[in-house]
């Protein structure tokens, strides 16, 4: 039995050096995922490692099928976490004063071991397949109208979405900032004395460094753009100066995009989803010239995030949209120049 525990703990020594050498020593991933997170870390190592009883070639096979980098990651991730877990309840179960069912135990480190030398096997050699293109949303927009938002919106009238999708449409918010919610008023500008149309979205994806808590996008209320006359002829109608956007469910609202997209445009192949609105919205903005401006209006503190959205020749001619001002609570951090970053004088791609 001494020999066999022995044997145990060795086990339990290897996989814990692999787990050591595999780890991050990323600030952010030392604080650890959420529970939430947990759980769906869990489930879906759970899902890879039963897959493995049915495949030949073991974990490694099973985590290659696939043909995106995000989902391959996301399954790295996935099984470092749950095999840490089970690395410290295999290590509780060794450490008990007395070990009921040791060779149980061993066997059961020792797939342990096979599991996570197929991890470690699968970071040292990366993605083997062939990777699927990468697809971006603003690709979406392509072979639209240059009205296509007016013209949804439109599709939407009597429905219950519409006032949410012209606010979408005018401030670029993602879907889930419409769940938290946009105060939506007007009011004049201290220093200009004009009227203005104010939308002030509370941010998502906000860290210590990253995002924007708060921005405020603002129109002129003489504005002709036929989404902000729409806004305006709706505060007139309100008892209140202010009135409140908001969705329940952020899926919710891109399955009605959807819907109402392939009702208008049924030959169209890139779906249309709440998040093209973002992206025509980030085309206007950088077609308007003022590049800050466009990471601040869609929340960003990084101006090299910018960059993955539309395109200034995406932008709406004729129907381009013109905040005249955007506020954020944090500075946005200009650009790394770098001997592959484009100047601003170049054409964009």
């Amino acid at each position: 039995m001494n020999e066999l525990i022995l044997k145990i703990q060795e086990l339990a020594n290897r996989c814990q050096a692999i787990l050591d050498t595999m780890r991050s020593t990323d600030v952010h991933a030392l604080r650890g995922p959420s529970l939430k997170t947990k759980i769906a870390y869990e489930r879906q190592a759970r899902q890879l490692l039963h897959r493995t009883l049915h495949t030949e070639g073991g974990l490694f096979a099973v985590v290659q099928t696939t043909a995106r980098v995000s989902t391959f990651r996301k399954r790295l991730v996935a099984l470092e976490h749950f095999l840490g877990s089970e690395q410290e309840q295999l290590t509780r179960e060794m450490s008990a004063p007395v070990i009921p069912a040791a060779e149980i135990l061993h066997l059961r480190f020792l797939l342990h071991l096979k599991h996570l030398q197929a991890l470690q096997r699968l970071r040292q050699k990366g993605m083997a397949g062939e990777r699927a293109k990468r697809c971006s949303k603003r690709q979406s927009l392509a072979g639209l109208p240059a009205n296509w938002r007016i013209v949804l919106c439109k599709r939407a009238i009597g429905g219950r979405y519409l006032f949410s999708l012209i606010v979408l449409a005018l401030t670029g918010c993602r879907p889930s900032e419409l769940v938290h919610g946009i105060d939506v008023w007007r009011g004049k500008d201290e220093v200009t004395g004009k009227l203005l149309i104010h939308f002030r979205i509370r941010g998502a994806k906000v860290k210590d460094s990253q995002g924007q808590p708060l921005r405020t996008i603002s129109y002129d209320f003489n504005d002709p753009h036929p989404l902000v006359v729409v806004v305006n002829e709706l505060l007139d109608t309100q008892p209140e100066p202010r009135v409140f956007a908001q969705v329940r469910s952020a899926v919710n609202l891109t399955v009605e995009i959807r819907r109402l997209a392939h009702s208008l445009w049924p030959k169209h192949k890139q779906p249309i989803t709440a998040y093209c609105f973002r992206h025509q919205f980030a085309a206007d903005l950088k077609a308007n010239g003022d590049d800050e401006a466009t990471s601040r209006g869609l929340g960003h503190i990084s101006a090299e995030t910018r960059r993955l959205y539309g395109t200034a020749g995406q932008a709406s001619k004729g129907h381009r949209l013109r905040p005249l001002r955007i506020e954020v609570e944090r500075p946005v951090k200009p650009r790394r120049r770098g001997p592959c970053t484009k100047r601003r004088n170049e054409p964009t791609q």
